[in-house]
């Protein structure tokens, strides 16, 4: 006779919940719970923690209760807050912003922000450390050095050293310092074990990738600063290295020039890649930001202008920043206030104790526990692939867009400015899968803008025109969505009341709201087209170099076209399984541009999408 199945002891009454409190059960049976366990009588049974559960549960949640409040008070600073302030003033509020926390992480909405303070955890040098060992290999004066990191000018020593020595030198010393392999610190376990989807870091180092990938190879999906608009693979932990990757030192953010570049010259320019996908998470995630001296470096600068230019209505998300707390009640309430005209929000630790990062990641992840919640990744809905068009018309709009991706993600040539303007109107004018869940205001302005751009380096009267018809149609969208516009003065605008008006009203609408639709996309594209047209006015002798922000706007519309209609994430750089194949028919493309189309490249490219869609 088979037995009869027996239920265990956790199957009824919530027993399962036992597990939760993993971190108690261990403390009440180990040495230090011996007071406890012998106050509620089981001391002398083989489990202390199982029978008090299971037979006192009051008993237990009492315990449990006492233990909570002591792991706060320790991680938190309670003592320490007393002891140097004379009240619990800081360290209520320190509680108050950890529950905040902790409520927003249940929630899945917390994305942590990396700084060099958890890699110098492991044994890396901190930035400040490091530029002083640059500084001595490049030979320049200590106390110049010195000087610079002393006000902060961390830009200029980088700059400094790379005149001396050259970047070939500055990358060997970076190379030397972030490629050691160095033994990974309990404080990056916690950020591995706490976040299952996505990390941003401004490290060189690979400690968070390692820790991901513990057990289980190809976990995580690495995305360079450089190549910062790329997709996440929605099956993977992605890692967003803002300034780079040490196994790519070439590519990694180092000079002041190269951060000049990436975040704009003189002033933020928010339609880079970085710039814009720190605004991103910021107006759409909670970021917590940890080893970070949230000072004034670009990072912070990017964050102030969203802030700033946040409608009164909008929703600022509440961000943290787990940060060593000042050393007298005046400068921590100037540095609170410094914190929150940025929405962050401060989790203070004891001065010099960094230990107390870790201890504090701990504690929500035990808090968590508590809750019954483990860390998962974020839910992603997938598109299904949807080829339900005509074959032959997605092919006919496919190809159009091939002379356009010869370019995607490359800087285009000053030669090639008019040509590649032209592939662009070819697409907003046709009827195409790309296209057709925009506003046709925005398609029109699109057409007839490109049109004007595209037709001749002078302003003669055909670009007055066309940039006229695009102005009439910017001012429709505008009617037609509530906002102020001109849509019904009749008068002629000059060139340069053409290109600025709408390029004022745009960049005013796109700060409201970053809602990732295609009429954001658009408006963005027309606001990057407006600049070039500006640009061009001061060039009518020959065709002025295409702004980065051209391309980087297109790609970014044309991604989520081929997501929503396709159901196919495209990274910034073509899929590396197709690389040869299309890179060669989207050179084929560019080079054969305006020619009549060859029935074999057709073949060619029908074999090639059915490859991708197989």
């Amino acid at each position: 006779m088979t037995p009869a199945l027996q239920k265990i002891w956790c199957d009824e009454d919530e027993h399962y919940r036992y597990e939760h409190f993993a971190d108690f059960n261990e403390w009440l049976d180990s040495e230090e719970g011996l007071d406890v366990r012998a106050e509620y009588g089981v001391d002398a049974l083989p489990q202390p923690s199982k029978a008090l559960f299971s037979g006192d549960r009051s008993g237990y949640d009492e315990a449990f209760q006492a233990f909570r409040k002591q792991c706060r008070h320790e991680a938190l600073g309670e003592a320490w807050f007393l002891e140097q302030l004379g009240d619990d003033h800081w360290f209520q509020r320190n509680v108050d912003h950890f529950i905040q926390l902790v409520d927003l992480m249940v929630a899945g909405a917390v994305v942590p922000f990396v700084g060099a303070g958890i890699s110098a955890s492991a044994g890396f040098s901190s930035w400040r450390d490091h530029l002083r060992r640059q500084g001595k290999t490049a030979h320049i004066a200590s106390e110049r050095i010195e000087g610079l990191l002393a006000s902060g000018a961390y830009e200029t020593v980088l700059e400094e050293i790379e005149a001396v020595r050259g970047r070939e030198v500055f990358i060997q010393e970076i190379r030397d310092e972030f490629s050691r392999n160095l033994t990974i610190p309990d404080v990056v376990w916690r950020i591995s074990e706490l976040f299952a989807d996505t990390v941003i870091t401004t490290n060189y180092d690979r400690l968070l990738e390692q820790s991901f990938e513990t057990g289980e190879a190809g976990r995580v999906q690495v995305i360079n600063g450089l190549n910062a608009l790329e997709q996440p693979d929605p099956k993977k932990i992605t890692v967003i290295k803002l300034h780079g990757d040490i196994r790519e030192p070439k590519r990694c953010i180092l000079s002041k020039n190269q951060y000049d570049e990436t975040y704009g010259n003189g002033s933020l320019n928010m339609h880079k890649p970085i710039p814009k996908l720190l605004a991103y998470h910021y107006k759409n995630s909670s970021l917590l930001f940890l080893g970070c001296s949230l000072n004034n470096d670009r990072t912070v600068q990017v964050f102030k202008k969203i802030r700033e230019g946040m409608g009164e209505e909008e929703e600022t998300k509440q961000h943290f920043a787990i940060e060593q707390v000042p050393e007298n009640p005046e400068e921590i309430a100037q540095r609170n206030a410094e914190l929150a005209k940025l929405g962050i929000t401060p989790i203070w630790f004891e001065k010099g104790r960094y230990e107390l990062v870790e201890s504090i990641l701990s504690l929500a992840k035990n808090e968590l526990r508590h809750r019954g919640v483990a860390p998962q990744p974020l839910p992603v809905e997938e598109p299904p692939i949807k080829l339900d068009m005509d074959l032959s018309h997605f092919l006919r709009d496919f190809i159009d867009l091939m002379p356009l991706m010869h370019w995607l993600h490359r800087a285009v040539p000053q030669a090639a400015t008019s040509q590649y303007l032209s592939a662009m109107q070819r697409v907003f004018y046709a009827q195409s899968f790309v296209t057709r869940q925009t506003d046709e205001n925005l398609k029109d302005a699109l057409d007839n803008l490109l049109r004007a751009l595209a037709n001749s380096a002078e302003f003669d009267g055909y670009t007055h025109g066309k940039l006229s018809a695009a102005f009439g149609y910017m001012q429709q969208y505008l009617k037609s969505i509530g906002e102020r516009n001109h849509s019904g003065d009749d008068f002629e605008w000059n060139f340069h009341e053409l290109l600025t008006i709408p390029a004022s009203q745009f960049d005013a609408l796109v700060t409201k709201k970053m809602n990732g639709s295609f009429d954001y996309h658009a408006i963005r594209l027309i606001i990057a087209l407006l600049q070039h047209g500006q640009n061009q006015r001061a060039s009518t002798k020959v065709f002025c170099e295409l702004p980065g922000a051209v391309n980087h706007e297109f790609g970014d519309y044309l991604s989520l076209a081929l997501s929503k209609n396709l159901g196919v994430i495209v990274p910034d750089r073509l899929d590396q399984i197709y690389t040869g194949d299309i890179l060669n028919l989207c050179e084929d493309a560019w080079n054969n541009f305006d020619k009549p189309m060859d029935l074999r490249f057709f073949e060619r490219v029908k074999l090639m999408v059915a490859g991708i869609f197989r």
